[in-house]
């Protein structure tokens, strides 16, 4: 039976015992990706114990699962061009372009909502127990053939390693010029190190197999430069092969031949086995035996270089490892072995100065395991035996680490560098600062919670216990703090060169290790990412709930309004905390002097946003705007971008540290200029919003592309409209100024103030913001609804009824071309859906508000058409059957009948309607914004 058909009967046994839905699901596969998915999916099942997941965990636990092979420099498919240059410079913000398509491909079996995935429920629930586990190993086969089938396009380390010492003894007895073995040895296993990622061009690569005649042992060595170019002496790594060819060793040597011949064999042996200690003393070698039982040959040079070997890993004829973990093992050793070199280079430094970065932020969050599996076992250490017993529990990917041993020192080492764990011979246990840590785990232990984070803060800040980890990391945040916005490109000669690995690290060794770092202070929060942009932040705890219910906020914010001796008419600041609340652009219009403008000032003093802390922002408009510069800023004439007044509130209010402080711009006359001129950017980016990491995003206000100046780049570069700017624009309608277009009435509720009691008084009550609750977090007023989609299912009933009575005014609407479209459908929607869930006005009330906010301001005319409509709107404002044809002559008993508008359905309504019917009558011409 040939080989091919095996692995085909094989895959036919695994696919008849699944399930007929699950059969041949990764059948079709370009990448990697369904398999990836469905490996990730199951593994975040059997750690939640869920049979519905988060879909943001499953998308960390998908892109862990990539970052991890390309870390550890395996064969992995590359992202899309247009999502990321490599795995580990991707988020999980960032790698949705990658997930849908999986997702989509397997849509047949998978459900998905907003928050939430799983498998489809009907299928679920008619699987075996045993259904997962056998899918489980379906997908890791079927993943294992895939990389098999990308090596065997690609060079095998294994098949070299294997050929030669299959042929090697065969070969000594055939003619030595020109050999196809001393090719493979000098030529092609050096060329296809050289491309490892972690290979860096200090390095030099060469291999032997004699001079003139074959060598007793063969052999590849890796070099840095900087400490030698020879193997006659120094410090290298090495690949040797014995002289019975039944293994070969991948060695961390001193070279022999120079200090034997200057000092002698007995003292060179004396000062190998010295060196060898020193090394071992002050590397880690994780993983690689560090003993002298290295048997190469029985005498001579073989002899030579057990003495001077530090560590090294053996690899037996019979038992080669495959390529992944030969490639880790030589990763390992070359990670020593650059921290050797950097210690040799830098050896007039202190030993307490000495900073190195071997670890990617997996190594914290995918260390929890192990914490937690201390933590719930007691105060007695635990062996690395028993958590590698328990990998599935301990370890992020479960059961499915091919090396756990190696993989439970690694992540081990990590956590000791952090104060977290100690570790001795083998045995693991907590330090007091990890039983802390260890107490606040999150429901999702693989997920650092607040507390865990300030906690490992608080480390980094302890300066008597410095690791080289936490001196790199500190030596990171001080970039960072000085640079304040960057780029990668920014960061990465900056840290490479505070590390002193400019000359030790190439190229592309130096981007990895800087995209690490910067994942790490992305997770402890030093740092925050838009796009490519980084930005410092001095991160505090804030909450994102408010600690009281938005009926109990609203009465807090009248009582403040109150206090300052201000009064409003009922359920006006109910309806403008809806109105924000639905859509962050809202219009107050009305005569001069009816207190628009402090209503803004102070709504936002009573949730925490002044003028003395710059979150709130009174901009004047000049009549004389035409165009967004006047706004957004400009370039002068050297190409320096001039700021303006909302391009400064945009940057301080996008600031990681600000994100969840709400921030007003009171645009004050903003109808003095034409809005869709200056204002037409900010209308067409309110309509970009989409959710991203559970914060809204828009497209870009100031495209970095279009500046000039490279510190300009990083301070507006690509600056876009964050979830917490609340923009509200106060209209004074007269003959100064410009009426409105459809284009800005359909993105703002338009609030009108000419109703005013002055027959109100101020009362004296209420009390001062200071003196009540705490100021809310901006999740009080943002947005929680994007799309109608997002709440249908959960307000289906209020949703189709508010939809109906639309669909009936639009009806209405068409017949003088005014009615509106989805935008405003959804903006209606959503505002009766937070009225219901917040109960602050009736059903009745709210939509009275939205009919004279989001539909009257569209009406304007002179015909007979429009005075039809709008009588016709004024049977649904007052929920009768009226003589239209009979109003059609004279509708004066409409208007001249205000107690009879008081007893509509929707009062506020019907009473501007018959106001725009007088003027109509009366004066030929009526609008929404006559006074």
């Amino acid at each position: 039976m040939t080989f091919i058909l095996k692995i085909y009967l094989t895959k036919l046994v695994i696919n008849l015992t699944l399930p007929l839905e699950l059969q041949g699901i990764f059948t079709n596969k370009q990448k990697s990706y369904k398999i990836v998915l469905i490996l990730a999916l199951l593994t975040e099942m059997q750690v939640t114990g869920l049979n519905v997941v988060s879909l943001l965990n499953l998308k960390q636990r998908f892109l862990s699962l990539l970052q991890e092979r390309e870390s550890n420099g395996l064969i992995v498919d590359q992202p899309p061009e247009k999502a990321g240059t490599s795995w580990n410079n991707m988020t999980v913000s960032n790698v949705q372009s990658v997930f849908s398509t999986p997702i989509s491909a397997l849509s047949s079996i998978l459900d998905q909502n907003k928050e939430t995935i799983g498998f489809k429920e009907e299928l679920y629930e008619n699987w075996s127990d045993d259904v997962l586990s056998e899918l489980y190993s379906h997908a890791q086969t079927e993943l294992d053939n895939y990389y098999n089938q990308q090596r065997l396009e690609s060079f095998s380390i294994k098949e070299a390693l294997s050929e030669i010492l299959f042929t090697y003894l065969t070969a000594k007895r055939e003619t030595f010029a020109g050999h196809r073995l001393g090719n493979l040895v000098r030529q092609q296993i050096p060329t296809e190190i050289r491309k490892l990622p972690f290979i860096h061009p200090e390095l030099k690569i060469i291999g032997s197999v004699g001079q003139g005649n074959w060598a007793t042992i063969p052999w590849i060595a890796i070099m840095d430069k900087r400490i030698t170019e020879t193997t006659r002496i120094g410090e290298y790594l090495v690949y040797l092969f014995a002289e019975d060819m039944r293994s070969v060793y991948l060695t961390f040597l001193q070279g022999v031949t120079i200090p034997i011949e200057t000092k002698g064999k007995p003292a060179a042996y004396q000062y190998f086995k010295q060196k060898v200690q020193e090394i071992r003393s002050v590397l880690p070698l994780e993983g690689m035996v560090k003993d002298d039982a290295i048997y190469l040959t029985s005498g001579g040079l073989g002899q030579d270089y057990q003495v001077s070997t530090v560590a090294y890993y053996r690899y037996d004829l019979e038992h080669l490892p495959d390529d992944e973990q030969l490639i880790l093992d030589l990763n390992n050793a070359v990670t020593n072995y650059n921290e050797y070199v950097n210690k040799v280079l830098n050896q007039n430094e202190e030993p307490e100065q000495m900073i190195s970065f071997n670890y990617t932020i997996s190594h914290l969050y995918a260390g929890q395991g192990i914490l937690k599996y201390l933590h719930d076992h007691g105060l007695n250490a635990i062996s690395l035996d028993e958590l590698i017993s328990n990998q599935g529990s301990v370890l992020l990917s479960g059961d499915d680490v091919k090396h756990p041993k190696e993989r439970v020192r690694h992540l081990g080492r990590a956590l000791q560098d952090l104060g977290l764990l100690s570790i001795n011979e083998n045995q693991f246990s907590l330090t007091d600062l990890g039983q802390e840590y260890a107490n606040h785990f999150n429901e999702n232990k693989w997920v650092l919670s607040d507390t865990q984070i300030k906690l490992v803060r608080n480390q980094l800040n302890n300066t008597e216990e410095q690791t080289p980890l936490t001196r790199s990391i500190n030596k990171a945040i001080e970039i960072c703090k000085e640079l304040g916005s960057f780029t990668l490109d920014q960061f990465a000669p900056k840290f490479i060169d505070a590390l002193g690995m400019l000359q030790t690290w190439g190229e592309v060794t130096q981007k990895q290790r800087s995209i690490f770092m910067l994942n790490w202070l992305e997770i402890l929060k030093f740092v925050s990412k838009s796009g490519q942009q980084y930005t410092y932040t001095d991160w505090e705890e804030t909450p994102l709930v408010d600690s009281l219910t938005v009926i109990e906020r609203v009465a807090t914010i009248k009582n403040f309004i109150a206090s300052k001796g201000f009064m409003y008419p009922d359920h006006w600041i109910e309806n403008f905390f809806l109105s924000l609340k639905a859509k962050p652009f809202v219009i107050l219009a009305g005569v001069s002097g009816t207190g628009k403008t402090k209503l803004v000032k102070l709504f936002g003093e009573a949730v925490g946003a002044t003028a003395s802390n710059g979150q709130f922002s009174l901009i004047p408009v000049r009549p004389d705007w035409s165009d967004p510069s006047d706004l957004l800023g400009y370039k002068d004439l050297s190409g320096v971008f001039r700021p303006g007044k909302l391009t400064e509130v945009l940057v301080e209010a996008s600031k990681p540290s600000n994100q969840h402080k709400p921030y007003f711009i009171c645009l004050d006359e903003m109808n003095l200029a034409r809005v869709e001129h200056y204002f037409s950017d900010l209308l067409s980016v309110l309509e970009t919003q989409e959710w991203d990491n559970h914060r809204i995003l828009t497209t870009p206000l100031i495209h970095r592309d279009s500046l000039q100046n490279e510190s300009d780049k990083q301070v507006y570069g690509n600056l876009h409209l964050p979830d917490n700017v609340y923009i509200v624009g106060t209209v004074n309608m007269d003959e100064t100024t410009h009426p409105f277009s459809k284009k800005v009435l359909d993105r703002a509720n338009t609030i009108e103030f000419n109703y005013i009691d002055l027959g109100q008084y101020p009362t004296g009550e209420g009390m001062p913001a200071s003196e009540g609750a705490a100021v809310p977090p901006n999740s009080l007023l943002r947005s929680e609804y994007l799309q109608l989609v997002d709440v249908y299912r959960d307000y289906k009933q209020l949703t189709e009824e508010t939809t109906e009575l639309l669909v009936k005014i639009n009806g209405i609407l068409e017949q003088i071309h005014s009615h509106v479209g989805f935008r405003i459908r959804d903006a209606v929607c959503f505002y009766m859906i937070y009225n219901d869930r917040f109960a602050l006005l009736s059903k009745e009330a709210a939509f009275d508000m939205q009919l004279l906010q989001k539909i009257l301001p569209r009406i304007q005319g002179s015909n007979s058409s429009v005075k039809k409509a709008l009588l016709q709107l004024m049977q649904v404002a007052q929920d009768l059957s009226l003589p239209i044809t009979e109003y059609m002559e004279d509708a004066s008993k409409l208007y001249l009948s205000p107690e009879t508008l008081v007893a509509s359905k929707y009062p506020q309504s019907a009473r501007k309607i018959a106001f725009m019917l007088r003027r109509l009558e009366e004066d030929g011409f009526t609008s929404y914004w006559l006074s």
